[in-house]
């Protein structure tokens, strides 16, 4: 019976034609002109209370069709919203990268992350910029937020960062509201810690974290995050300070690099002392 129903709404136009055909052979048959007018009248006001009474009911084939257009169409805006938003997050992170470019003081190249490497919990980056754009060992890496890493490597086209948020980072830093110094370095954890602080000091939560003139590796008075917990130690003059970087590393698509390299003089000085240091360890041992 449902099936019957359901072909009868499908082609409910086909079955009102082949009724009125049937009942016009039928009626021919009479004759009488007269009858067939006023039963004509009445045969078409019945088909017209027919297709009113039945014009409720839904065609399926109409509306599936209907309902795939739709869906189809939801796709496309959605699409279509997401590329919006994107290219909104876009713009948005290009105009600071301008406005930053036009108010440092720094020569710097513009390079985007092609790749990211993390080797024995030593987090790398890849930039699409090398030699022939100037860039060099040593030099350092930034954004309008704040430092990234150092530059460890390059060839022609490419350049290999060191990030912050790499094991064998250090940093010479201070806390730029009381302008305390100390050494910035990554354990594995979301945040770095902040080493050597005695804990008289005074650092507050909430403190910026700059780069220290003590620094010869990056420029000075750049930002690198902010205090976000101050323990004090048991047995231990000193206090546990962890800073949240300004960079949103895992977010991280576009940086600059400071064309410009630290002191060699001092920097090979260092290096000496350092060797120095590594040596008469090993032969204590």
């Amino acid at each position: 019976m449902y099936r019957v129903i359901e072909f009868i709404v499908r082609f409910k136009e086909y079955v009102s034609l082949s009724a009125v055909v049937v009942i016009c052979f039928s009626l021919m048959t009479f004759g009488n002109v007269a009858q067939l007018g006023g039963f004509r009248a009445v045969v078409v006001g019945g088909i017209g209370w027919l297709q009113s009474a039945f014009s409720w009911i839904p065609n399926p084939v109409a509306l599936k069709s209907e309902n795939s257009a739709l869906r189809e169409l939801n796709l496309q805006l959605t699409d279509e919203r997401a590329k919006i938003r994107q290219a909104l997050i876009e713009n948005d992170k290009l105009r600071k990268m301008l406005e930053f470019k036009k108010q440092t003081s720094f020569p710097i190249v513009t390079a985007d992350i092609v790749g990211k490497t993390t080797t024995e919990v030593r987090n790398f980056a890849t930039l699409n910029k090398g030699e022939l754009d100037g860039i060099k060992e040593g030099m350092t890496v930034m954004t309008d937020a704040g430092i990234v890493g150092l530059i460890i490597a390059s060839s022609k086209n490419y350049s290999l960062v060191r990030l912050l948020i790499n094991r064998d980072s250090r940093v010479a830093a201070k806390v730029q509201r009381s302008r305390i110094d100390g050494i910035l370095v990554w354990e594995g954890d979301q945040t770095l810690l902040m080493k050597n602080i005695p804990k008289s000091y005074d650092v507050k939560i909430g403190d910026d974290v700059i780069t220290s003139e003590y620094s010869n590796r990056f420029p000075t008075n750049i930002p690198i995050g902010n205090v976000v917990e101050v323990r004090d130690e048991a047995n231990s003059l000193f206090r546990k300070i962890l800073v949240q970087p300004s960079v949103n590393f895992t977010s991280l698509e576009q940086v600059f690099v400071v064309i410009m390299l630290p002191n060699p003089e001092r920097v090979a000085l260092e290096k000496e002392i350092e060797e120095r240091w590594k040596s008469r360890n090993i032969q204590h041992r």
